[in-house]
Parts: C-alpha cells; structure tokens; sequence
C-alpha cells in the first residue's frame, strides 16, 4: 500500500490551467487527484482556489458526492 501525495502548483500556473482546459475538464482533473490523495502540499492560495471550485461544483449538483 503507498501513500499518494499531491503537490500543486502556484496559483498563476492553475488558473492558466483552467483557462486552458476550461472549467469541466479542470474540476474533473483535481477532483480525481483531491480524492486519491493521502497528503495534499503545495501554496495555501492553491489548496484554496481548488476547493472552492470543487465545492461549487458539488453544490451545483454538477459532481456526484461518492
């Protein structure tokens, strides 16, 4: 058994990323990794903008809580 550790990137690299890829794919991305991850590190401001993305996806009904 492992332990899975996710790093994020700084807060420009991730909104870039969402620009980029648009927010479906974004949210599905790191909602996949969030969810498998034993250990989240990286910037407070990074943590931060992920969840609160996740959290308005689930309460838009968009994500299925499992």
């Amino acid at each position: 058994m492992g332990f899975n550790k996710l790093l994020l990137p700084e807060l420009k690299q991730l909104k870039e990323q969402l620009l980029r890829e648009g927010n479906e794919a974004f949210i599905q991305h790191w909602v996949r990794r969030y969810a498998k991850s034993d250990a989240i590190i990286g910037p407070v401001d990074s943590m931060e903008f992920i969840k609160q993305l996740i959290e308005r996806e689930y309460e838009s009904g968009e994500i299925e809580s499992t």
